[in-house]
């Protein structure tokens, strides 16, 4: 339990015999994530509530029918609460799984619910290449290009690429060359089969080089296309004019809608600026593939954006090329592809800029905070086994 308190920095000690009025008057009536503990700081209980305050009287005030289970008495057994406010629903989702992953290492995964970011990986080194949808990104060398929201996603994206870039859609005949078979593909001229030797795995390779530069920059492809469309109209060939806009609009599918947050792996980088305690305020958080950080609060609209901005590239450098957390990446991707609901807004690091900065406080900073909740408002529970 040494790392709680660089988590969770408020502790609130609880005796039985105590004033419970005053005892909960020290919590705050908001949100926040919080741990109970026994005498020996033993976890007992980890919770995100929207009201702490209410939260400690249900649990700890000795009613009958307190707490979630009547098989448990929690005034008899936790003496210590470890607790640390929250203003959003990206910073509660961090700390509640930063703290359940250190109280809980050997049940945490399967207890709060985990939802995985999707991606593509391909080896274009391979003795075979293709593409696959991981959840699991990082683990294999290799590029990944992601995240996607879901699994299904990830196998459309994969049909689409294969489409686009005529890519093999038969491994286990591509294994084969340069001695196999080729499909029907190749006689519909949609694949240049490497499998029977068409064309060397060389070859094959350097497609997947470019079919991997496409879908981690689509608009550059997308503008040589379009190019050659208008060059192929303003010569009068019309039907090549027709062929490279279906092209062009297949092309167009790529870094929109499901597919809109794809990039490579070591490119998920993010600030996001989430709501703060109050209104008018907001935090900044930074977001890499290893981690998401606090790294500064506005209680005001920021004078001097740019000193704001030396800060978040400053600790981006120091952290450049850590380690990748895939459990991390789930939790940011589900509030990428969600923003309104989870109320921040999320700035790709490469594009960060002071209007950017400022623009993103305003949009956050107005935006009307929570009402108070009367009940605890249970968000996440996790019960020590």
């Amino acid at each position: 339990m040494a790392q709680i308190p660089d988590i969770l920095p408020r502790r609130i000690d609880f005796d039985p015999e105590c004033d419970f009025e005053a005892f909960v008057r020290q919590a705050p009536a908001k949100w926040a994530v919080y741990l109970l503990a026994d005498g020996e700081d033993r976890p007992v209980q980890l919770l995100c509530v929207k009201n702490l305050r209410y939260s400690l009287k249900h649990r700890l005030g000795g009613q009958d029918e307190a707490g979630p289970s009547k098989r448990v008495n929690y005034r008899q057994i936790v003496r210590r609460i470890h607790w640390r406010r929250v203003d959003s629903s990206l910073e509660a989702d961090v700390v509640y799984h930063e703290i359940a992953r250190q109280v809980f290492p050997q049940t945490y995964q399967g207890m709060i619910g985990l939802r995985p970011a999707w991606f593509l990986h391909v080896n274009p080194d391979a003795e075979f290449p293709r593409y696959v949808k991981t959840a699991k990104p990082g683990e294999e060398p290799g590029v990944y290009l992601g995240p996607l929201d879901d699994k299904h996603a990830a196998a459309s994206l994969i049909e689409l690429v294969e489409d686009a870039f005529d890519l093999c859609r038969y491994y286990n005949i591509l294994t084969e060359a340069p001695g196999g078979r080729a499909c029907a593909y190749k006689e519909m001229g949609k694949c240049p089969a490497p499998c029977d030797g068409s064309i060397s795995m060389d070859q094959y390779r350097r497609m997947i080089d470019w079919s991997v530069a496409t879908l981690a920059d689509p608009a550059d492809m997308v503008r040589q296309q379009a190019r050659r469309m208008e060059q192929a109209a303003a010569e009068l060939r019309f039907e090549i004019a027709a062929k490279i806009k279906a092209y062009v609009d297949q092309l167009g599918q790529l870094g929109k809608g499901a597919y809109r947050h794809v990039r490579r792996l070591e490119d998920f980088a993010y600030v996001s600026l989430q709501a703060g305690p109050r209104m008018g305020t907001a935090k900044v958080f930074l977001i890499l593939p290893g981690c998401v950080l606090e790294v500064a609060a506005f209680i005001a609209q920021p004078s001097h954006p740019g000193e704001i901005l030396r800060v978040i590239l400053s600790a981006a450098e120091e952290r450049a090329g850590g380690s990748c957390d895939a459990e991390r990446i789930g939790i940011v991707t589900h509030h990428l592809f969600s923003p309104k609901q989870t109320g921040g807004v999320f700035l790709p690091l490469a594009d960060i800029s002071e209007p950017a900065l400022l623009k993103a406080y305003t949009d956050v900073s107005r935006r009307k905070q929570p009402e108070e909740v009367q009940g605890e408002g249970v968000i996440k529970e996790l019960q020590a086994m």
